[in-house]
């Protein structure tokens, strides 16, 4: 009797441990289904987005338009996770919280692609242009108010002659538009606008849901680094158009910079075929498009070109101040000026006042040989000073005969791109992240005639919850996850 009842547990518990093999064996099944059906679903990534800009991403429209969820639990019946319940627990879209899951892509691409090397020597610069955007911020603020005293101590400047008069001419260019000034010679602003209420960062977008900080990277100084090379290398800019004097792209440009395209699925573009789609897009300056976000090339031109203004013009009006020949120079025009009007007691006020004006000119150079392809150091001397008082007198008018590229043959100094490095640093990650989307999108609809194409329908990360009924009504549920990283 004892050794049947042992005989009986022995069979009992063999039968148990079969059982709960076999079930373990169907679960990996259903679980191994799964993971096939995500794995083929995923590889469906939309190829252009991959070729031309390295990302990875799941057309959730399936080249409709129309984005939907339901596009994906059939998808994953067609590559066998049949006879599951499923649901989406959480998904994630290019464009969700500020555009984060394009931002960690953009920054694993870029640091697979070029390692860490390239931007650790931009890290030490980061701390001067934090600085160098604090000191504009202060001048900007003191400026205004040394402003208002210079024109308060020269309140009687309606009477100075007009003729030779620094101080009224920059007064008329202060009044003129921007990038009329800073136009090279020859050269033809673009005219070419968007309408921003189509562009993913301003229209009602779809949106992803549940929490993806486990997987999710963290923003950093290497992470916008690594993200302002990928748009510098990606992106046309103003200067890029405006040295050859069309809308092209010159083959070996400061496109890309040190970054040269050289990856297989991106051979067209190493080859300098660029070029020819450059004047295929909806905007000629979309890396100005990116910092400002305008409707038009014009108004990004004016607001990029209005910053660099700034960022130059404090230097020059430092350095001038230094400048005893410059100095001497703008106080005997002072007193010239005074003395005409009969108020020689103004021309220390007056002499202060066309130091600025001068540099303000300057300022005016400065840009006009960057986006000519020059260079411009961020601080000057003697030497690389480019404008005399006599060719400010000249500036903006119809007969200016003020060298545009007056400093294009400059060996040192920092180049246009390298300015927008500095831009784009001090942007947030948010508003960089999804205007950089907009040009995508736009640059894939014409370019690449991917007319379907969102990228509010681009999904980076989903979880699915699945449900199945494993035999005799032993229900079994579990989670996969799949993320581009």
């Amino acid at each position: 009797m004892y050794l049947s009842l042992v005989f009986i547990l022995l069979i009992s518990f063999a039968g148990a441990m079969l059982e709960s093999a076999s079930l373990q064996n169907v679960k990996n099944y259903r679980r191994a289904d799964m993971t096939r059906a995500v794995e083929s679903i995923f590889a469906e990534y939309q190829k252009e987005l991959w070729e031309v800009y390295g990302i990875f991403a799941l057309e959730g429209s399936y080249e409709t338009g129309s984005y939907s969820e339901e596009l994906l639990k059939e998808r994953l019946a067609y590559y066998g996770a049949s006879g599951m319940n499923q649901e989406i627990t959480r998904i994630q879209l290019l464009t969700d919280q500020g555009a984060s899951a394009f931002y960690e892509q953009v920054t694993a691409y870029m640091e697979n692609k070029y390692g860490l090397d390239k931007v650790k020597k931009l890290v030490g610069q980061t701390d001067t242009w934090k600085a160098g955007e604090e000191a504009l911020q202060n001048y900007e603020r003191d400026g205004a108010k040394t402003e208002q005293e210079l024109q308060e101590l020269l309140s009687q400047k309606e009477e100075f002659p007009e003729e030779e008069n620094p101080l009224s001419h920059v007064a008329k260019l202060k009044s003129m538009p921007l990038v009329d000034l800073i136009m090279p010679k020859g050269r033809v602003m673009s005219k070419k606008s968007i309408t921003l209420s189509e562009m993913v960062s301003h229209r009602k977008r779809n949106q992803g849901y549940g929490d993806f900080s486990d997987v999710a990277g963290s923003g950093s100084t290497i992470s916008k680094l690594l993200f302002g090379e990928y748009v510098l290398e990606h992106f046309k800019m103003a200067s890029d158009s405006l040295q050859s004097g069309n809308g092209n792209y010159n083959s070996g440009d400061s496109v890309g910079g040190d970054f040269v395209r050289g990856d297989s699925a991106n051979e067209d573009f190493s080859n300098g075929n660029r070029g020819d789609m450059a004047g295929a897009g909806s905007l000629d300056y979309e890396l100005e498009y990116i910092l400002e976000g305008h409707a038009s090339d014009r108004e990004n031109m004016e607001t990029v070109a209005s910053k660099l203004l700034m960022i130059r013009f404090v230097p020059d009006y430092a350095y001038i101040q230094t400048d005893s020949e410059k100095k001497a120079e703008a106080e005997a025009a002072a007193l010239t000026l005074c003395t005409v009007i009969g108020l020689p007691e103004l021309a220390e006020g007056a002499a202060q006042g066309i130091l600025l004006a001068w540099a303000y000119g300057e300022a005016i150079m400065d840009i006009r040989t960057l986006i000519s392809g020059g260079k411009v150091p961020l601080v000057k001397n003697a030497e690389d000073w480019k404008l005399s008082l006599s060719g400010l007198m000249q500036l903006g008018s119809a007969g200016e005969n003020v060298a545009a590229d007056s400093g294009k043959d400059m060996e040192s100094g920092l180049a246009y791109r390298e300015y927008l490095r500095m831009l784009l640093f001090l942007k947030s990650q948010d508003e960089v992240g999804m205007r950089t989307l907009d040009m995508m999108e736009q640059n894939l609809k014409i370019r690449y005639g991917q007319t379907f194409f969102r990228a509010d329908a681009c999904i980076s990360r989903v979880e699915f919850h699945s449900t199945c009924n494993l035999r005799r009504g032993i229900m079994y549920d579990f989670p996969t996850y799949f993320g581009y990283n």
